[in-house]
């Protein structure tokens, strides 16, 4: 079974996280992380994100301490945190469609070039 891991890149977006880190940790076929990395949001983003990682072992959280921007958050998640078979940027505000990560990954194993 392929992994994925879905970096999920968090400003000021707590009200819709749940939603997201469900979408992901809810696919079937592929084993998932959610790696939520909060880029020193000021709203309960903090609290949302710590308590998913509570809740569950493949949720995983960062906070940064001081606002990196996007292209420096995008990169630490994709290039030097997620390490699965496959990477996903996801925003915060967004969900994944039930099954989307199984049929990616299936044809990224049958095409591999």
């Amino acid at each position: 079974m392929s992994s994925v891991d879905v970096v999920i890149p968090c400003y000021n977006y707590a009200r819709y996280l749940p939603q997201c880190v469900e979408s992901v940790l809810n696919q079937q076929g592929v084993e998932v992380r959610a790696l939520i990395i909060d880029d020193c949001s000021q709203d309960d983003s903090e609290i949302v994100g710590r308590r998913l990682a509570e809740q569950d072992s493949r949720v995983e959280y960062r906070r940064h301490s001081i606002n990196q921007g996007h292209i420096s958050t995008y990169n630490e998640g994709l290039l030097e945190w997620a390490n699965s078979d496959y990477v996903l940027l996801l925003s915060a505000d967004d969900a994944l469609s039930q099954g989307a990560l199984s049929r990616a990954a299936y044809v990224l194993d049958q095409y591999p070039d």
